[in-house]
């Protein structure tokens, strides 16, 4: 039995999934297998992934007769077939160093209340170049997952890059697809609030994850789109269901999001108000009429 399964869903990455591959074969931790999900891409990618069937790590890969719509039937799919104690979702666009594993691995190997740990991003663009490197997650830190979802993820996705984190796989008995399904771009999000509860969530210092952002980005669809405000908001008051939060963080929250969607610009607010609570467009309604 494999140490780590490496899930990797691909859909019409055939600039990106060569490297993406060889950064996965490349990593210094050896003990993993790696299983390739197509999601029927109609680019030349699935032709590149066969360049490296060869390699005896590469467990299984599989493509879909139909696109399934959603990266996150592919996260369970992936799931459902692994095999090792720890689990890597490697997105298809992304690269990692190959210290990757090795560094987290020695986290949950050593650390049994942590049940995942990730590490800070370098982003980079189409071309690989260095984009970014956000101060925010510079520092190593421990979390208690009940503390990180009553704070952290009331605001957003705190693992924004699902390829930054490994984790145990017995933990997904907490996953819920059903729910996650439901969400078009943010079923990450639900994902991690899902997973974390009542484990120890790990950042190491080093940068080892290259999360690339670029035009067919789901980050950039989302933010486009609205999405982040409209699922946003469904996850926070998801949480608030399933947590105890304060009566006064609630509204706290809700006016976080609303200032964030106010102060937003390139998004239709009138066609995402729409989809938005009451208090929502109360709130902005305020902030309309007497500014930030």
């Amino acid at each position: 039995m494999p140490k780590v399964t490496v899930i990797l869903p691909n859909y019409n990455h055939q600039d990106y999934i060569e490297e993406r591959i060889e950064s996965i074969l490349n990593q210094d931790f050896k003990d993993f297998e790696l299983i390739i999900l197509d999601d029927a891409s109609i680019d030349k990618s699935p032709e590149n992934i066969r360049k490296f069937l060869n390699d005896p790590r590469i467990k299984e890969f599989v493509i879909n007769d139909q696109n399934s719509g959603s990266t996150f039937i592919q996260w369970e799919k992936g799931l459902q077939r692994a095999q090792g104690e720890y689990i890597w979702i490697a997105e298809s666009d992304d690269i990692a160093d190959k210290r990757f594993l090795t560094e987290l691995i020695a986290i949950l190997d050593n650390q049994p209340k942590v049940g995942v740990a990730f590490c800070p991003s370098i982003w980079i663009d189409e071309k690989g170049t260095k984009i970014l490197e956000p101060d925010h997650e510079a520092d190593e830190d421990l979390w208690q997952g009940n503390d990180l979802i009553q704070n952290e993820f009331l605001a957003g996705n705190l693992i924004y890059n699902a390829s930054s984190a490994v984790f145990r796989k017995n933990l997904i008995k907490k996953i819920s697809f059903s729910q996650i399904n439901e969400f078009k771009y943010t079923g990450d999000w639900l994902f991690w609030v899902q997973l974390i509860s009542d484990v120890q969530v790990k950042r190491i210092g080093k940068r080892l994850n290259y999360f690339r952002r670029h035009a067919d980005n789901v980050s950039f669809k989302s933010e486009r789109s609205g999405l982040q405000f409209i699922e946003g908001i469904k996850i926070a008051l998801n949480i608030f269901k399933t947590n105890s939060i304060p009566w006064f963080k609630k509204r706290k929250t809700m006016l976080f999001w609303t200032k964030k969607l106010f102060l937003t610009e390139n998004i239709n607010h009138t066609e995402v108000l729409k989809k938005m609570p009451f208090e929502v467009r109360t709130y902005f309604a305020f902030f309309k009429l007497f500014g930030k």
